[in-house]
């Protein structure tokens, strides 16, 4: 597997632990956790020289109040 899919998969497996975060804590209670996972997020697309409409995306899926 190329690295790039890689990172892009561990991308989507960030995003499946932010959902079930807030599945299982709600919202509000998993904020500081999706804070976490965001900031990881962000790390690995800039580190990586993604496309940075990605965290975007990840803003708009989980919804994080930043």
């Amino acid at each position: 597997m190329r690295t790039e899919n890689l990172i892009r998969e561990t991308l989507k497996g960030l995003l499946a632990t932010a959902n079930e975060k807030i599945c299982v804590l709600g919202l509000e209670d998993a904020q500081e956790d999706l804070r976490q996972i965001r900031d990881m997020y962000v790390e690995l697309v800039q580190f990586w020289a993604l496309d940075e409409h990605l965290i975007e995306e990840f803003d708009e899926q989980i919804g994080l109040l930043k």
